[in-house]
């Protein structure tokens, strides 16, 4: 099996790892449709797709909560139960690996990590310097060297090299909420971006090690081809998904830096999808599709910003086009992901903020049927 893991500890770990926000992986083109959609379908790729959505949707709801801080907004407390709630699938998800007593013990120590990113950012918000120095530190000295020893007695990995990879993934964090904390938008965005790949690198090292350890469990290969184009197209719309609803939740609330930023990163987010896109639909369809991909996040920002009547209708149509229309989606699909987006648009609008989280997870898990129908066409 051509392993993720092997790759990245033959190569110096991080410089190989596969970086999924920049576009496709080469080799699902050169597969039959029938042969990559079977491929991508074992139990294998889903436990990489479900490991890196979990991993990078941790990282985006630590986004979120932080600026629930930061803007003094009454959704702290729903994107805290929803931190939760991203953590207990995690231990759920690896429960079906490892078994009982070592994902609790896995997921414990995760739950520390989480404690002190919190932590971390009510420091900051806070102006309490020796809060969040404590705080990072625990994240540093005692959530990393516990969580590597805890991967790598599962899995037989070398620990310094997991340690390397935690490491650098707590500190693209840490980065993102330093700049968020200080009202930086234009470089916190591109460090949200950043930490949400990195995440993946360890979601890829995790299945790879898993899926070779547990091969009756999880029988196939979670680095074929077909598989990486699944994973790019899931963490892609995964991330679409939650930009946009931070576009609008800055658009609505009339925080225009932010929301410019915000923008930018969902060009860029964009950017990234248009390849990943042509990769399983083909080039003709590519630039079909950015365009009318471009139209749906303009729409949802002119609708956050003003909320009437037809720049909802518009909004509805934009929403759907580049999926149903150009990718031939399943149309039960596309209705259900657009209808669960107007919805976060509208919690943002009316102030909903205990339903606001919730819903927001709604949209951006809509998008992983979709992300299986592209590559399944």
């Amino acid at each position: 099996m051509r392993l993720i893991a092997a790759a990245l500890l033959a190569l110096g770990m991080i410089a190989s790892a596969c970086s999924i926000s920049t576009g496709p992986v080469a080799g699902a083109t050169a597969t039959s449709g029938t042969s990559a959609a079977r491929i991508a379908g074992t139990k294998a790729a889903d436990l990489r797709v479900r490991l890196d959505v979990l991993l990078g949707e941790q990282v985006f709801i630590v986004a979120k909560e932080s600026a629930a801080a930061v803007n003094h907004s009454d959704d702290y407390v729903p994107y805290a139960a929803l931190l939760t709630n991203n953590t207990a699938e995690l231990g759920a998800l690896l429960r079906l690996a490892f078994g009982d007593t070592a994902a609790t013990q896995l997921m414990d120590t995760w739950s520390i990590q989480n404690g002190y990113l919190v932590d971390y950012a009510i420091g900051l918000v806070t102006h309490n310097q020796a809060k969040a120095d404590g705080a990072m530190s625990g994240v540093e000295n005692g959530f990393v060297p516990q969580m590597a020893q805890l991967v790598t007695s599962l899995i037989q990995l070398p620990q310094d090299p997991v340690a390397q990879l935690l490491t650098e993934q707590v500190l693209e964090i840490k980065v993102m909420i330093d700049d968020e904390a200080a009202g930086s938008f234009g470089a916190m965005y591109p460090a949200l971006r950043t930490a949400y790949a990195q995440t993946h690198r360890l979601g890829d090292v995790l299945a790879s090690g898993i899926a070779q350890k547990f091969p009756d469990k999880f029988p196939g290969d979670p680095s074929a081809g077909p598989v990486d184009s699944r994973v790019t197209l899931s963490v892609l719309l995964q991330e679409s998904s939650y930009l946009s609803t931070m576009s609008t939740a800055a658009a609505a609330a009339h925080r225009d830096s932010e929301r410019a930023a915000a923008v930018a990163a969902l060009a860029a987010n964009a950017a990234a999808l248009e390849p990943a896109f042509g990769d399983v639909q083909g080039s003709s369809a590519s630039a079909r599709f950015a365009q009318a991909w471009q139209g749906r996040d303009d729409a949802l920002v002119a609708y956050a910003t003003s909320g009437d009547a037809a720049a909802r209708q518009s909004l509805s149509q934009a929403l759907t086009a580049p999926l149903s229309g150009i990718a031939h989606v399943p149309a039960l699909a596309v209705r259900d992901q657009a209808d669960a987006t107007v919805k976060v648009v509208d919690d943002q609008r009316s102030g909903s903020s205990a339903a606001v989280a919730g819903d927001d997870r709604a949209a951006a898990t809509a998008m992983q049927p979709i992300a299986d129908a592209l590559v399944e066409g």
